[in-house]
């Protein structure tokens, strides 16, 4: 079960029975409960009962008492903000709804439901505050798709050069927080454009979002064909699905045609795959040719692909995370910087990320290979400036390495390189780096709680579950112990 779950207040004889302006609201907070609830079994079809956390906001208005219930923390904490903005605003409170409403004189005309791209606007603009900057442009991009494919049956098609000027017009215009202060003519005719085609919510259907997810799938903005993963397409659409989910609970629309809409086949995604794992010669390999590009490559490679550090982390390293003086060297990684564009930042707010999943002040140690010290020795020697505040690996100008720079100009001709078109390694990322350490750590027998320490997962079962498909020891000894077992067994009879 989804959604809120109300729980019917006690009536009162000096309750009032119709909606009335209130005069205190006191929010106590929220709640958690266990509640008993069924579930079905996706492969045996058996159903059975299971506890299932819930979470009650419970509040008073003028007195009364009232509690209302929720699948979901967030959604929760969305209700009990809504419930103080609300009362800001000096909307009456309805006893049976539980929630304040705007009461409409009857000779006003009731308020049409507002087209996808006024909604994914007014979405978008309450949920800035709520994202960090990246998944505001993610998300800035998934709801510009969604209003540029889901359109009105009547709407004239676009070419690929316009989708890419009306998806230019929606990410300046509508989905980004402050707008602009004035709209070029140009953008004047895409909102006028989109006030025509864009249709209402209550409108929109199942089907038309089954169309734009398959189009967004296998289709490029500019019209080329493509197959994206399922995750990418999971990713759109769980931005767009929270955008009609807003919708319902605001009242807006009676039904969310997303519970209709079939998710993505995410099975065996979040795993490693097992061809994009390279061994330490492969490695070895591809530094030296991304060295090629520029000496300082070398070690920037190597420190990923040793030491199993994301690439944001390697590229964010300063000379005093490193240790190699110690009879046990070890290079210290404290977060990230974004690369996200200044424009998805609110004032004041840093570019510094923390550790993933972690707080600001997490540290993690990993230790550097006896192969890798005199490498970093002399890269810290011949590249790096002094003080310890210094970035360990920059550009031959000096300059902070940019990730999508990297990739162009160095990456990209190393693995081509390196690795022939035929081969799954010709399409390796720097992410892969990572995945290989990990992945030697594990088969090497380093235990299983040293390795989480090391890779920086948030607990043991995220790691399990994503290199388990790359783990061979364990197979290999648990072969040896059933032979041995079985031996032990003939020879006892």
């Amino acid at each position: 079960m989804s959604g809120s779950t109300p729980s019917t207040p006690r009536r009162t004889s000096d309750r009032p029975e119709h909606p009335w302006l209130p005069a205190k609201l006191r929010v106590s907070g929220i709640y958690t409960r266990d509640r008993q609830v069924w579930v079905t079994d996706a492969k045996t079809g058996a159903r059975r009962r299971q506890s299932a956390k819930c979470y009650d906001v419970r509040f008073r208005v003028d007195g009364h008492a009232f509690r209302y219930g929720f699948d979901r923390k967030g959604w929760a904490e969305d209700f009990a903000l809504q419930l103080q903005h609300d009362f800001a605003k000096g909307l009456h409170f309805d006893l049976d709804a539980r929630r304040f409403v705007a009461i409409v004189p009857a000779q006003e005309p009731t308020v049409s439901t507002p087209t996808l791209v006024e909604h994914c606007r007014d979405y978008f603009a309450g949920q800035w505050h709520r994202w960090d900057p990246a998944t505001r442009r993610n998300a800035q991009g998934a709801l510009a798709l969604a209003c540029l494919y889901v359109l009105r049956a009547e709407a004239p098609p676009l070419d690929g050069k316009e989708r890419a000027l009306a998806d230019a017009y929606l990410r300046r215009a509508v989905l980004m927080v402050p707008p602009p202060d004035e709209l070029s003519p140009a953008e004047v005719e895409w909102s006028a454009w989109f006030d025509k085609w864009s249709p209402p919510l209550d409108e929109i259907t199942d089907i038309d979002l089954c169309g734009f997810l398959d189009r967004y799938r296998s289709e490029a903005l500019d019209g080329t064909r493509r197959q994206l993963k399922p995750t990418s397409v999971q990713r759109t659409r769980a931005v767009v699905r929270a955008a009609f989910t807003s919708a319902r609970k605001r009242r807006l629309i009676s039904w969310d045609p997303f519970e209709a809409v079939p998710g993505e086949n995410l099975r065996d995604e979040d795993k490693v795959d097992p061809d994009l794992v390279m061994d330490p010669q492969e490695i070895r390999k591809l530094a030296k040719a991304c060295a090629k590009s520029d000496p300082r490559y070398r070690a920037y490679v190597l420190v990923q692909g040793f030491c199993g550090l994301r690439p944001g982390e390697a590229t964010d390293l300063r000379r005093r995370d490193f240790d190699l003086t110690g009879p046990q060297p070890t290079v210290t990684v404290g977060g990230s910087r974004s690369e996200v564009q200044a424009r998805y930042f609110s004032e004041g707010e840093q570019r510094r990320r923390p550790l993933k999943g972690r707080g600001a002040k997490a540290r993690r140690s990993v230790p550097v290979p006896a192969e890798l010290v005199p490498v970093l020795k002399a890269h810290l020697k011949a590249h790096v400036k002094r003080g310890p505040d210094a970035y360990v690996f920059t550009t031959p100008t000096g300059a902070r390495l940019n990730s999508s720079n990297f990739f162009r100009d160095v990456w990209k001709k190393a693995r081509e390189t390196v690795f022939t078109e035929a081969s799954p390694l010709s399409q390796v990322r720097r992410q892969d780096l990572r995945h290989s350490a990990i992945t030697l750590w594990l088969n090497a027998g380093v235990p299983l709680k040293t390795a989480q320490s090391w890779s920086g997962h948030k607990t043991l079962a995220v790691l399990l579950d994503t290199y388990l498909g790359v783990m061979k020891g364990d197979e290999v000894v648990a072969r040896a112990r059933v032979q041995a077992a079985l031996q032990g067994g003939v020879s006892s009879v």
